[in-house]
């Protein structure tokens, strides 16, 4: 005589649960797909948390504007690999000790183009700026589009992403609710006291030029 179904032991039915559910996800592979799909997300979304709680954001908004001479004394024409170089030197200094990989390029708009680890691989993200010169020579970087594999990401997630893996210097402001990069040019000076500020970007000509200004002459006592 066979057992009804309350008879069966539970873990009987416990195996027979299961593979109607391993049926079933195998016969319907779009279903697969999406809980596949579910996971990333989740993994992705708890390492963008985990990083957001702990910020290191490092711009001074308190740093001092530079104060030049009133022109400046010398124009500096630069390609847009030559600026690669020069940014990417700094960045490979500023990540040294971070673990994380980013590099900058300028092709017919700016790039920031990185890795981070998510739920053990390394997964790669594009994202992508239009660079302004403003009045005061400083540069502006807004954020225009983002790849991230076939993740939907959102920018100012990202941004603060970089925010909080990267030391950049106090001169640099990321702003993610505004999805901007933010060069405060006029607050850095090199060793020599030197200051520089932006002229000309035009990524599509491959025209960029700078001005390179003194510090401003201080006054002689008598």
């Amino acid at each position: 005589m066979s057992k009804t179904k309350e008879e069966q032991p539970k873990e009987t039915r416990k195996k027979e649960k299961n593979h109607t559910l391993l049926k079933t996800i195998f016969i319907n592979p779009w279903r697969l797909a999406f809980i596949t799909l579910v996971a990333v997300l989740v993994g992705f979304i708890s390492v963008i948390a985990f990083r957001i709680s702990t910020p290191r954001m490092t711009y001074d908004a308190k740093l001092p504007v530079i104060e030049t001479r009133e022109k400046p004394i010398l124009d500096i024409n630069m390609k847009k690999d030559q600026v690669n170089n020069v940014i990417n030197f700094f960045l490979e200094d500023a990540m040294k000790e971070s673990g994380v990989d980013y590099s900058f390029v300028l092709e017919n708009q700016a790039l920031v183009d990185g890795t981070f680890n998510l739920l053990g691989h390394e997964t790669h993200f594009y994202l992508y700026f239009e660079p302004y010169v403003l009045n005061d020579g400083n540069v502006q970087l807004k954020a225009k589009s983002l790849s991230v594999g076939a993740l939907n990401v959102p920018i100012p997630a990202m941004i603060n992403y970089i925010a909080s893996t990267t030391d950049l210097p106090n001169w640099i402001e990321l702003d993610p609710d505004q999805q901007l990069i933010n060069l405060h040019l006029n607050k850095f000076k090199l060793d020599n006291g030197m200051t520089v500020r932006a002229k000309k970007i035009n990524l599509i000509d491959d025209e960029i030029t700078f001005s390179l200004y003194l510090p401003k002459e201080k006054t002689k006592k008598k």
